[in-house]
């Protein structure tokens, strides 16, 4: 039997399984605590260090023999300084932040970049760093998201994955290498930035301070993706004119299409490509989740019944079935509103409600399909990506 393990370093949880090849054996949520002052929003980095490698020794701890890889995709875009030897310097710098720069003055950012100017993410965080923190810049000090940094202090290399890489917002993805402009504009060195490989390659294998149990010197560290991307290769959504809909705080479509696609409003992400396969493009509906809460609450009440009562509702008729409909149709006309797809698959919240499935299938007309993995389909993707970076069957 072989293992495998996925992370999904999610925005306020990391999701992990233990895979075998074929189910989940055992699965794992890790909440993310938040230090808030004013417009920052950081985590601790030690503590977020030390409990990722423990989420991945538990879920070890319960395999029947030796895991072969370990892989991870994450909602990318958060940012911290370590030094030559993986030393955190500062906290990280969640995505959430609220601080923000002017955007660089770069006409075809958009082509460049791969995704429009959001906020910027480590963009905006190293100025930002740079201004409070200016020592931590000096000498062999790295800079890095909590995903390449995980990856250093499970194998010792430092790599960021051209998917991960895109909303790190120093790639250029038309060249899948560093934008020079912007590393100099940050006074930026290339050396200081992990180096940028294809998804599903092999970093390295683990650290000895990592091993233990089933943590072997065999156990190989593999390059994932952005977490949208990741979740489609657990559902199998590969191929042009199938989409993966993600229903969380935000609702995000998620297409494969056969060329590189730069369009107003929407993300382009490597995802297949360097594999022989498609592009994606990437559609998100910002916080509906939290405004779809909010109604459902005013409606409902707080209790745990109130999902229920509101799919009841729905399915009867009525208010509940109107705001079911309106969500939908929104959603329709943001993402992808002129293409007529073969296979949407579902997952997050609403693909535990009846009502929702029944209406995005009126709205979309199509079929629509339930991920089996649930809030762990990213992980799964991350853990087929360790699969193929190990070069078995996935």
């Amino acid at each position: 039997m072989a293992y495998f393990i996925g992370l999904d370093l999610g925005t306020g949880a990391t999701k992990a399984v233990l895979w075998d090849g074929n189910k989940i054996v055992k699965s794992s949520s890790m909440e993310i605590n938040f230090l808030r002052d004013g417009e920052k929003v950081t985590m601790e980095s030690n503590s977020w260090l030390e409990k990722s490698l423990q989420q991945i020794r538990s879920l070890a701890a319960c395999a029947d023999g030796p895991v072969e890889a370990i892989s991870m995709c994450a909602a990318s875009g958060n940012t911290l300084v370590a030094d030559e030897k993986g030393h955190p310097l500062c906290n990280i710098v969640s995505w959430l932040d609220g601080r923000k720069i002017e955007v660089p003055p770069v006409e075809n950012l958009h082509d460049i970049v791969g995704w429009p100017w959001v906020k910027g993410f480590p963009y905006t965080h190293i100025k930002a760093l740079q201004k409070e923190f200016p020592e931590i810049f000096k000498g062999e000090s790295r800079i890095c998201m909590n995903n390449d940094f995980l990856q250093y202090h499970l194998c010792g290399s430092w790599a960021l994955d051209h998917s991960s890489a895109t909303p790190f917002y120093l790639q250029d993805q038309r060249t899948f290498s560093y934008y020079k402009p912007f590393l100099d504009d940050l006074s930026l060195k290339e050396c200081q930035l992990s180096s940028l490989v294809p998804s599903c390659t092999v970093i390295g294998n683990l650290r000895k301070e990592i091993l233990g149990g089933n943590l072997t010197e065999n156990t190989k560290v593999v390059a994932g993706s952005f977490d949208h991307p990741s979740a489609a290769r657990a559902c199998n959504i590969t191929k042009e004119g199938e989409m993966l809909i993600s229903c969380g705080t935000s609702w995000v479509g998620f297409a494969p299409v056969k060329a590189r696609t730069v369009k107003t409003g929407y993300l382009s992400d490597p995802f297949m490509v360097h594999e022989g396969g498609s592009w994606g493009l990437i559609r998100s509906w910002s916080k509906v989740g939290l405004e779809l809460e909010e109604w459902i609450v005013t409606h409902y009440g707080k209790e745990k019944d109130r999902y229920q009562k509101f799919n009841d509702e729905a399915l009867a008729g009525g208010i509940a079935k109107e705001k079911m409909l309106e969500a939908c149709r929104t959603f329709r006309e943001r993402a992808f509103p002129e293409t007529k797809f073969s296979r949407i698959v579902l997952c997050g919240g609403p693909s535990e409600s009846p009502a929702w499935r029944k209406y995005m299938e009126e709205v979309w007309e199509a079929e629509i399909e339930i991920s089996p993995f649930d809030k762990y389909t990213g992980a799964v993707g991350a853990a087929k990506m360790a699969m193929k970076g190990a070069d078995r069957n996935v």
